[in-house]
């Protein structure tokens, strides 16, 4: 039998991904599950993104563009992000991946060598320990999951697992699975601390268009202007455009690090999807109403949520301020019904009730469980129905 590398036998499969697998398999035997592990809009992607993808089909735009992306799209990206952000991007710096993820993963075999260490959060997106390990380097967490200021994003938290031998920081703002976000001081903070030791900051911001405050987004490549080549941001159209499938992201880096990822992506997929780049170029410069309505229609999923939450009761939350999930802990519940962990309680409530929820230990945060509100109000209705009526059997 063939061996296979040390690489992939120490890397995990995703829990989320998983997860969507056993949904498969529950529905082929009949069951109608309530999902709400999901970690991606139940929308559809709007009418006129569908119709540029459809009309590069038609016109033939269907063979290899240069790897980084098409310089439509960059010009896309470049207007969007001076629009939002205030940030005037070069298209040298832009890199297009197929999906923000693979983005990352370019980025951090661009930079990471063994022994190297990368700051993510706790709790942290699924991929981001497999992604550092993979490139054989050492995951350190800073962590928010202090009770006294739950999820809160600090840079205080990156700043005190600073190492010699830390190459580079993940933000994730707004966080999956938490929704929280890093305010501009302690970005602003954490910005000028790790640029002046030479560590790169990974801005993971797929979610940055999916927020209910009332303040502005931070922007992290204004905040230091000394820092421009010390900050990378990484970005996503799955989220916010309801484009998981068509599978676009991209990046914003400093030109040698965007050349580097230029280069792995040439002798690996050598360029993003033709098509998905035409509909992401409609995405960003388009008629941007169906991301403000699908944005209130989360606000009130959320504002929901919340109501239901305090309802059931025992049941510790902080409020998101963006994405689309409630990161809770479940520590009363878990111990009234007697279960081991985390793990075995979203076990049961899939068996007995149909619903889908993620276990908080996938994210490094045991007796928590992920849900998401990025399903129907007439299915979180059902499904919070269900689950309190669960709560509050003691059996």
């Amino acid at each position: 039998m063939i061996e296979l590398s040390s690489r992939v036998n120490t890397m995990i499969s995703s829990p989320t991904l998983k997860l969507l697998q056993i949904k498969k398999q529950l529905q082929t035997q009949g069951k109608v599950i309530l999902d709400f592990g999901a970690g991606e809009p139940d929308f559809s992607t709007p009418e006129n993104i569908k119709e540029a993808g459809t009309a590069a089909i038609r016109n033939n735009f269907t063979k290899y563009t240069p790897t980084s992306g098409i310089a439509e799209l960059k010009k896309a990206i470049r207007d969007s992000y001076q629009a939002e952000q205030a940030y005037a991007a070069k298209d040298s710096q832009i890199v297009v991946s197929p999906g923000s993820k693979y983005g990352l993963f370019l980025l951090l075999q661009a930079i990471v060598d063994p022994g190297d260490e990368v700051i993510v959060p706790l709790p942290f997106w699924v991929s981001y320990p497999e992604m550092v390990k993979f490139c054989g380097g050492r995951v350190v967490f800073a962590d928010h999951l202090q009770p006294d200021r739950l999820f809160e994003l600090t840079a205080a938290s990156y700043i005190s697992r600073c190492s010699a031998q830390t190459k580079a920081v993940i933000v994730n703002s707004p966080s999956n699975p938490t929704g929280k976000i890093m305010n501009s001081e302690e970005l602003g903070k954490l910005i000028d601390y790790f640029y002046k030791k030479n560590i790169l900051i990974i801005i993971d911001d797929c979610y940055r268009k999916i927020i209910y405050t009332s303040g502005e987004y931070p922007s992290p490549m204004n905040l230091v202007p000394a820092a421009s080549e010390h900050v990378a941001v990484i970005s996503s159209l799955s989220k916010t455009y309801a484009m998981t499938g068509w599978r676009i992201g991209y990046t914003i880096a400093p030109e040698k690090l965007a050349a580097a990822m230029t280069k792995i992506q040439e002798h690996s997929t050598s360029n993003p999807c033709s098509i998905s780049q035409k509909a992401a170029v409609e995405a960003l410069s388009g008629d941007q109403s169906a991301v403000q309505a699908m944005v209130e229609e989360y606000r009130r999923r959320r504002d929901y949520f919340a109501r239901r939450v305090d309802e059931i009761g025992h049941i510790t939350y902080a409020l998101p301020d963006g994405a689309f999930y409630f990161f809770a802990d479940f520590s009363h519940y878990i111990h009234i019904k007697k279960f081991r962990d985390d793990n075995q309680l979203a076990m049961d409530i899939l068996e007995k009730l149909n619903v889908i929820l993620v276990p908080g230990s996938a994210f490094g945060a045991p007796n928590h469980l992920r849900i998401s509100y990025a399903t129907s109000m007439e299915d979180i209705q059902e499904g919070l129905r269900r689950l309190e009526e669960y709560l509050r059997n003691d059996r």
